[in-house]
């Protein structure tokens, strides 16, 4: 199979070692693992004034926007350049302020969205990458039966309409929750249906979970006249696009190879030190709005009100860390944070002893850390309000032996670990609250957990993609 991958992300290249992030999962880590496996191409978006995806390795002229770079093992990256007025539009007025928190349901409806000549402008940015997109990839696309075109996540909503149908066989992945038609129907009419009908052109769209790809279904049947619902599929003028379900695979090996690192190490025992021999609660989260660290630390605060005592025995430990770029929002949910944090000491905690950390790792070693405390926690939290698959729980789930994983009914992740996990009403302070203090005296996992930690070693990058290409 030949691959032509189109993502916003970029990977990196290092002399020796490959295509980079190899991190235990995620976007760009499993396409990593495919180019390697498949060779082929990559088109990404190359940050304005950001340092070369290649260090060391000029690109070749590619285009008056597009910078290619041939590597080793028949993989070549095609670096599409933009100025940076048009990423700002592209990926934060459009990709954040508008998709992010269209589909994790973050609009405050009496004031929010706002469709006005700003947004306006900033569609037009987010078209102008698009096309660019587009552009490139029918340069590189030959349409031979082994060739799949791999589109992934809201940055590159438009690109399937640009090129056309017809023109190979394409898939779009969607890695956020996708919501109820009532919600979706917030967007502009002409931009909600722009949406629905480039996906179609597509030959597959995957999701992580059932609930998030019969919302899109129930988004098309709402939408678009004329267009035929039926199981696992939609067709629409002519065109039948098949609707996969294929959650990111967890790397084991991956994880298995940090949990062995120094740096590990170093933060195990420095985790250690902080919670001086009591029994770890642990959580790990970019502090993004859907995450709900806010909630979490509360029904931690509810616990402690019931029982102050078990501050004396527990630790809540959150790692956190930020988002790939921050708004007024995300700023002001971490304040937020270590305000209730703070609150939470000062009522149960003891100077020097914390009830409650808040833990940043530095950038070179925060999935070490973040594999530390999974891998040393007594129960694990993980409560977003919404999320699209959620990373942190399949890790939680392998790496905490002896720590049953509370798990949000809304994590994208919890269809499949269900069986594996405790679920938690993310919106519920009080039941959160309630499950956690029944997990504190519970005393251990069930065998579920191991059942589950089966399942997830069992699972690869070639396993998604022939569960997304041929389910």
């Amino acid at each position: 199979m030949r691959l032509i991958i189109c993502s916003n992300s970029a990977p990196r290249w290092q002399d020796g070692v490959g295509l980079l992030p190899r991190s235990p999962g995620g976007l760009v880590p499993l396409l990593v693992t495919l180019l390697g496996e498949h060779g082929g191409d990559w088109i990404c978006t190359a940050p304005a004034g950001g340092p070369p995806a290649v260090p060391g390795r000029p690109p070749s002229a590619g285009g008056e926007s597009v910078e290619v770079t041939t590597l080793p093992d028949g993989v070549t990256l095609h670096q599409v350049r933009q100025s940076k007025a048009v990423l700002e539009q592209h990926y934060t007025e459009i990709g954040i302020r508008l998709m992010l928190w269209l589909f994790h349901y973050l609009f405050d409806t009496a004031r929010e969205p706002l469709f006005d000549r700003r947004f306006a402008e900033a569609w037009t940015g987010y078209e102008t990458v698009n096309r660019a997109y587009a552009d490139r990839l029918a340069k590189l696309m030959t349409n031979a039966p082994d060739e799949l075109v791999l589109i992934n996540d809201y940055h590159l909503f438009l690109v399937p309409e640009m090129v056309g149908r017809g023109a190979g066989r394409l898939a779009f992945f969607h890695g956020l929750p996708w919501c109820e038609p009532d919600y979706f129907g917030l967007l502009p009419a002409h931009i909600r249906d722009r949406i629905l009908t480039s996906l179609l052109h597509c030959d597959i769209v995957g999701f992580h979970s059932t609930r998030w790809a019969q919302a899109f279904l129930a988004c098309c049947a709402r939408f678009l006249p004329g267009c035929v619902v039926e199981d696992g599929g939609v067709v629409f003028e002519g065109h039948a696009t098949r609707i996969a379900v294929a959650p990111f695979p967890l790397d084991v090996d991956t994880v298995e190879r940090m949990r062995g690192e120094s740096d590990t190490a170093l933060w195990r025992e420095h985790l250690h030190g902080l919670g001086e021999g009591r029994q770890m609660i642990a959580r790990a989260d970019r502090i993004d709005l859907w995450k709900n660290l806010p909630r979490g630390f509360a029904a931690y605060e509810s616990v402690l009100e019931r029982k102050p005592g078990l501050a004396d025995e527990w630790w809540f430990c959150a790692v956190a860390t930020p988002p790939s770029r921050t708004t007024e929002r995300s700023r002001d949910l971490q304040r937020k944070c270590e305000k209730m944090v703070s609150r939470i000491n000062e009522r149960f905690g003891l100077p020097n002893r914390p009830a409650v950390s808040l833990v940043y790792p530095d950038l070179v070693t925060t999935r070490n850390c973040v594999v530390a405390a999974l891998s040393s926690a007594d129960l694990t939290l993980v409560n977003p309000t919404l999320d699209g698959m959620n990373l942190v729980a399949k890790e939680a789930l392998y790496l905490g032996e002896r720590a049953p994983l509370l798990l949000s009914v809304n994590a994208g992740a919890y269809e499949q670990l269900a069986g594996h996990v405790t679920p938690v009403e993310p919106f519920d302070v009080e039941s959160t609250a309630l499950t956690m203090l029944d997990a504190m005296n519970g005393g251990g996992v069930s065998a579920s957990q191991a059942a589950g930690r089966e399942l997830l070693s069992g699972q690869t990058a070639a396993g998604w993609l022939k569960k997304l290409t041929t389910s």
